[in-house]
C-alpha cells in the first residue's frame, strides 16, 4: 500500500512539472561561433570589365570541420567539446572573400560557381592552418592560406601567394580564439584583396 502511495505521488509530481521518466538527460549548452569580419574597403580608381570566379576554399582535413581546433603541444591537434564553428572554414570564408573583392568596385562581377556564367579569371584558396595555437607560451590564432589566380582561357596560374597570420589572443579561451580568428581573417582578406588587385 505504501509503495502504491509513493508511486502515485511520484507520477503526479512528474505530470505537474512536465517531466517524463523517459526524458533524455539534459546536456550543457553548445556554443556556436561564426567568422564574419571584413577588412576596410580597398578601391582602385580604374574599373575593369573582369569577372572573377571565387571557388570554394579547400581546407586540410584536420580543419575541414565545424569543430574548433586548438593545439597545446607541437604536432598535436585537439578540438573543443562545447565550442564549435557555425560551418566549415571554407564555407564561412568564401562569402567574405567575394564581399571583400566586390567592395573594391574594381571588377565587373565577383561570383561563385553556383552563380554560373562566364568568367575570365578564377581565385582558389587552400587553407593550410586554422586553429588556436597555445604552443609558444602566448596564445595566437594561426591562419595559413595559399592563393592562386588562374586565367580561365588557358587554365594557367598567373600568380600565387601564401598568407601567414598569427593573431594574438587577448584571452586564452575558445571565445578569445573566436575574436582573434575574426581579426586574422580580416587581415588575410585585406592582403588577399590587395594581391588580386595587383595581379589583375
Amino acid at each position: 500500500m505504501k509503495l502504491f502511495y509513493w508511486l502515485s505521488i511520484t507520477c503526479i509530481v512528474c505530470f505537474m512539472s512536465g517531466c517524463s521518466l523517459l526524458s533524455p538527460v539534459p546536456t550543457q549548452t553548445q556554443n556556436t561561433y561564426i567568422i564574419k569580419t571584413l577588412p576596410p574597403v580597398q578601391t582602385k580608381k580604374t574599373r575593369r570589365p573582369i569577372t572573377l570566379l571565387v571557388r570554394m576554399p579547400n581546407t586540410r582535413a584536420f580543419y575541414d570541420t565545424n569543430l574548433m581546433a586548438y593545439s597545446t603541444k607541437p604536432y598535436q591537434i585537439d578540438y573543443y567539446a562545447k565550442s564549435t564553428w557555425l560551418d566549415r572554414p571554407g564555407s564561412m570564408l568564401q562569402p567574405l572573400i567575394i564581399q571583400s573583392l566586390q567592395n573594391t568596385h574594381y571588377f565587373h562581377a565577383v561570383t561563385s560557381p553556383s552563380a554560373g556564367g562566364d568568367y575570365q579569371y578564377s581565385l582558389t584558396l587552400q587553407i593550410e592552418t586554422f586553429l588556436q595555437d597555445y604552443t609558444h607560451g602566448h596564445a595566437v590564432f594561426r591562419l595559413v592560406a595559399h592563393a592562386n589566380v588562374i586565367r580561365s582561357s588557358s587554365n594557367r596560374i598567373m600568380a600565387t601567394k601564401e598568407f601567414v597570420i598569427n593573431q594574438p589572443m587577448l584571452q586564452a579561451s575558445p571565445y578569445g580564439g573566436v575574436v582573434a580568428a575574426n581579426q586574422a581573417t580580416a587581415n588575410m582578406l585585406r592582403q588577399l584583396t590587395r594581391f588580386c588587385l595587383k595581379t589583375l
